[in-house]
């Protein structure tokens, strides 16, 4: 039988196959991945978004600052089309200033760039462990206890 689990990068991993290696369980076959989206995008493809989004509160203040200088650009010398454009140029700017600067003081480890890109950080590891039907308990027990993100078993 086989057992899979998945772990983050950490001592746990090292203290569980440690532990494995002291119960007499030798077949232990460890794989790290590399994680492949650390860093937040400005922009999001069609495909896949992080959840995270710079644009927003720019096209909301765009909103409220375009209407606020078009009204006022009545008033106003070059009249009320282009403080509108003015306004709403200058609302997206802030907002998404803004929100990158909140972003980054709140995540100073991560990066942000303007579009994704792969292949960054080791992040997990895969734990492959070949065993006899009996020590099914045992090994679950020892991989659960040091954390194991995810735990599938095979006949």
């Amino acid at each position: 039988m086989q057992i899979f689990a998945t772990f983050e990068h950490s001592m746990y991993l090292e203290v569980g196959i440690s532990e494995l290696q002291k119960n007499g369980i030798t077949d232990i076959f460890a794989v790290p991945l590399k994680r492949v989206n650390n860093e937040a995008a400005v922009f999001d493809s069609l495909t896949r978004s992080d959840g995270r989004s710079f644009l927003d509160s720019g096209f909301a203040l765009a909103v409220i600052l375009s209407t606020i200088f078009a009204s006022k650009g009545f008033e106003w010398e070059l009249g009320a089309i282009y403080w509108g454009l003015i306004g709403a140029g200058s609302g997206l700017l802030i907002g998404t200033l803004f929100e990158v600067l909140v972003f980054k003081m709140k995540n100073k480890d991560k990066k942000l760039r303007l579009f994704k890109k792969s292949n960054q950080n080791i992040g997990e590891v895969i734990l492959i462990i070949k065993c006899e039907p009996k020590d099914d308990k045992l090994i679950s027990d020892i991989l659960k206890k040091n954390l194991a993100v995810g735990l599938a078993k095979v006949n």
